[in-house]
This record gives structure tokens, sequence and C-alpha cells, in this order.
């Protein structure tokens, strides 16, 4: 004879037809949002900024067909190269690795480029104002 334990495993089902549905929502909800914030993401206008040694050099806003290129008379050897995609990145550089270099083009507010060894830093930020009635929810 069987006792309850035994019948109750009998009868549990591992993945329910159910929670299959409660996944592919979860999935698809997941997803959606993903799209939207990096829509919103992309269309803002963005800026550049250039920094060495932790203080700002240049802010750099990338606008739509124009290309420019930067030198800074601290480190000669590092080139910057504004490009009409609203992208920027590292052209040359004299460090060891030059990881600088092939990490390539940014382009969307939150992206950042890095060269470590001529302590060089570029971060791209969005200067999309925020409408009326529209403002930061802080948490504290």
């Amino acid at each position: 004879m069987k006792d309850n334990d035994d019948v109750t495993r009998d009868r549990r089902v591992f993945f329910r037809s159910r929670d299959l549905l409660i996944l592919v929502a979860l999935i698809v909800l997941a997803l959606i949002l993903y799209v939207v914030t990096w829509t919103t993401r992309a269309s803002s206008e963005s800026v550049a900024k250039i920094y060495h040694d932790g203080q700002l050099l240049e802010v750099v806003k990338l606008v739509p067909g124009e290309e420019r290129e930067f030198r800074f008379d601290i480190e000669p050897s590092i080139v910057i190269r504004q490009f009409a995609d609203q992208s920027i990145a590292f052209m040359s550089s004299d460090c060891p690795d030059r990881v600088c270099v092939k990490s390539g083009r940014i382009k969307r507010p939150g992206d950042f480029a890095a060269c470590v060894p001529n302590r060089f830093l570029i971060v791209i930020e969005g200067t999309a104002e925020l409408s009326e009635g529209e403002d930061v929810d802080f948490v504290a």
C-alpha cells in the first residue's frame, strides 16, 4: 500500500502549460521594455565629454553630418575623431595594447571609451530636456 506522500509525488507535474504562458508573457514584457528604452535613448540629442585625468577638456555636441578631429597638447599622440553619424572614437594612441582604439565608435548615451594608460575618457551623455511635469523620482 502506498502512503499519501507517494500518491502526491506521482501526481506532481514539473512544468504546466500555465507556467509556460507566464514565462512567455514575462519574456514579451521584457522585450517591449528593452525596445522602448533603447529607442528613447538613441533618439535624444547627445554630447560627448572628453576628460583627461578627471578634468573636463571638451564638450562635443554630436551633430549629424559634422566630422572633426581632436588633439590635445597634454597628450599629442591621442587622436579623437567625431564622425558624421553622431559617433566618436579614439583613432590613435601610443599606449601599448591600444584597447581604446580597438573599442570602436560610441554613440548612445551611457556609452564610454577609455585610454587608461594615458588617462583619457570619453563619455556620451544625453541632453534631452525633461518635459513639463516630468521629473526625476528619487527614493531615499
